[in-house]
């Protein structure tokens, strides 16, 4: 009786420290707007999808593409206007991109436009 209470303490304390052991990953979730905003000191990038806006936090080691090119964060500073998809994780209340992907080429300006009239 005595070893059938020792194997089975044994055995809830490894399920417990199993189950804390390992923490939950982060859920991610991608959002795609146009690029309204970088903000290159705070490292912040406002996406808006119509009337709506979201604000993310470049996290250190987000990855910037376009296409296959990889970008710089300064490089997003020339991509406003832009179509861009984010991925993003939960920290708190704030949003930290860890993958933005600007998409299509060079916002079409009122300017670039009359230009070619």
């Amino acid at each position: 009786m005595r070893r059938h209470s020792l194997a089975m303490t044994l055995g809830m304390l490894g399920i417990a420290a199993a189950s804390f052991a390992a923490p939950a990953k982060a859920r991610e979730a991608w959002a795609s707007g146009n690029l309204e905003k970088f903000d290159p000191t705070a490292k912040s990038v406002v996406l808006k999808q119509g009337t709506h806006e979201m604000t993310f936090t470049l996290g250190a080691d987000a990855r910037l593409m376009q296409g296959t090119k990889t970008l710089q964060a300064s490089d997003l500073t020339g991509d406003v206007g832009r179509r861009v998809k984010v991925r993003y994780t939960l920290d708190g209340a704030t949003k930290v991109a860890d993958r933005i992907e600007v998409q299509g080429n060079a916002p079409v300006s009122a300017a670039n436009t009359a230009a070619k009239k």
